[in-house]
């Protein structure tokens, strides 16, 4: 039961507790939705500054968001509800209705200004957690090679050092 995992579910707006409720045992989910709350806690102290767009994220090569076609703008936007207002937004964003963030997936629905206007908080918490890649490939790869550096006929050689030129070699 990571962390990440069940909080990147919760800010699937197709999903939010309900499925984590829903689909996991009770010895779970009760716990695990305890840590997402207190990770929200934490950024509902956040002091945010909301830009009319995050250019950063476009213009990041290792961070490519699909572009949306008119249609996709015009899915996306019917996603956009009139929200509950109560003084915690995490409450209320999971007691929405569920929305389907579209083939583009729930990373580009927290991006859009509605969103991020609506939840700054949560649309921040939501943007650092779904920017996590799936899965390190580049490091793994790294130091899986470090077998052929420190092979048997090189055995004197430390872990430092082995790890900074597998470091230097990529």
């Amino acid at each position: 039961m990571s962390l990440i995992y069940a909080t990147a579910l919760v800010l699937n707006p197709g999903y939010c507790t309900r499925y984590i409720k829903t689909h996991w045992p009770k010895k779970w989910s009760k716990p695990i939705l305890a840590k997402v709350k207190k990770l929200w806690e934490k950024y509902r102290e956040e002091v945010v500054v909301l830009p009319t767009t995050l250019a950063f994220l476009y213009n990041n090569p290792s961070h490519k968001l699909p572009e949306l076609n008119c249609f996709d703008q015009i899915a996306l936007s019917l996603c956009v509800v009139a929200w509950p207002a109560s003084k915690d937004k995490y409450k209320d964003y999971n007691s929405l209705e569920s929305c389907d963030p579209g083939k583009k997936g729930a990373l580009v629905w927290w991006c859009q200004d509605t969103q991020r206007q609506q939840w700054p908080r949560l649309s921040l918490m939501a943007i650092n957690i779904l920017l996590i890649p799936l899965m390190s490939n580049k490091p793994e790869r790294v130091f899986s090679g470090a077998c052929c550096t420190g092979s048997w006929d090189r055995g004197q050689k430390e872990p430092e050092t082995i790890k900074i030129r597998e470091c230097l070699k990529h």
